[in-house]
């Protein structure tokens, strides 16, 4: 506190108002691979799409 009055009532950080990832990783079984692709190909992207390695 002591701190925050010497700064003349600043903080020392930025306020976001929200975070959003870049990108999301998902990890399946290869037994679900198939059906997992599946609906991610059905969601909207901005990136690459889905991949399968």
């Amino acid at each position: 506190m002591l701190l925050h009055a010497l700064q003349g009532g600043r903080w020392d950080f930025a306020s976001l108002c929200s975070m959003q990832p870049s990108r999301y990783e998902v990890v399946v079984d290869e037994e679900v691979s198939d059906e997992a692709v599946g609906l991610i190909g059905g969601l909207q992207t901005t990136g690459g799409g889905p991949t399968r390695t």
